[in-house]
């Protein structure tokens, strides 16, 4: 008879809740009260207004590792994985303005039609290291010229609505997301392999695009998600960012770093019921750092939650 699984307690999830609802962004507790508390998915809409900007994409701070106000399409994507969450009508004018903005930021690159993630005025205003872009080319550089990320997850959940794009840019789109992967993803890739998963298990994307690339996930992800507490001490691929419910289809893959996964998930709540980033902006501007910190651990607490009730955790 095998033990049954570790769960949160109720207490844990009360303190949980209380960060979320008195230290916790607005827009994370709008999604807290929408998922866990039936509340309106228009105060989510309300909450993720405050980082539009008028030319319908998305930036002030909503990814707290970059504090420009302009829009960017690493903070546009953000607001639409929030909106497919949310399930908005092809109508919702926040959807339609973002993804009227993203077409204005398609690249045509030799190797393919590419989101370049930040706008070069974005250099100027506090950012984690990983974001700079002193020198021409760098941040197309540290993210492989924006081949897999953030392209495969922003065109999986485009596939939601695809009449919002013209007649044949999103088949375009999809085959070349599709080879991009199959090309093959550096191991130490976190967030390529993350948006890849998306892809390759998002329904909406057609099923001859996604399975190939869910075929190549299966080979390489045990050997690259973490699995030991040194693993989870750095920043690493986690097993639940590409397979966050039992759902998932590439879960089965990943039966034993995922049971590591949810065992450390559970036991690394902080004090104050939040959960905080494993990484840092390494000195680099130590003024804003704090805040980031801050808003991360209203983000992190929320998929915490979410990663937990999914898994029957809580």
């Amino acid at each position: 008879m095998t033990a049954p699984a570790a769960r949160l307690s109720p207490e844990a999830f009360a303190r949980a809740r209380a960060f979320l609802l008195e230290r916790g962004r607005p827009l994370e507790a709008a999604r807290f009260r929408h998922a866990f508390e039936g509340g309106e998915a228009e105060a989510v809409l309300t909450a993720l207004r405050a980082y539009r900007n008028g030319d319908g994409g998305f930036g002030r701070t909503l990814e707290p590792d970059v504090r420009a106000p302009e829009s960017s399409v690493l903070a546009t994507a953000l607001a639409l994985r929030v909106l497919h969450d949310l399930n908005v009508p092809a109508a919702e004018p926040l959807l339609g303005g973002a993804v009227e903005w993203l077409r204005s930021q398609l690249r045509a690159e030799e190797s393919g039609t590419v989101w370049p993630f930040l706008p070069p005025e974005a250099e100027a205003q506090p950012h984690a290291p990983w974001w700079n872009q002193q020198e021409p080319g760098q941040l197309a550089q540290t993210f492989g010229g924006f081949q897999v990320n953030p392209r495969a997850e922003i065109v999986a959940r485009l596939h939601r609505w695809p009449e919002l794009l013209p007649e044949g840019l999103l088949a375009l789109l999809t085959v070349e997301v599709r080879d991009a992967v199959l090309a093959g993803l550096e191991a130490g890739d976190v967030n390529g392999h993350h948006v890849a998963a998306v892809f390759a298990q998002q329904e909406d994307v057609p099923e001859e695009y996604r399975e190939p690339v869910l075929e190549y996930l299966h080979d390489v992800l045990p050997g690259r998600v973490a699995r030991t507490p040194e693993d989870f001490a750095g920043y690493g691929l986690n097993a639940l960012t590409v397979a966050p419910t039992p759902a998932s289809p590439l879960a089965p893959t990943l039966e034993e770093p995922l049971a590591a996964s949810l065992a450390h998930l559970l036991t690394s709540q902080a004090e104050d019921g939040s959960w905080g980033p494993n990484w840092s902006w390494f000195g680099q501007f130590p003024e804003a750092w704090p805040q980031a910190e801050a808003e991360w651990r209203s983000v992190l607490t929320l998929e915490a939650l979410l990663t937990l009730r999914a898994w029957g955790r809580l």
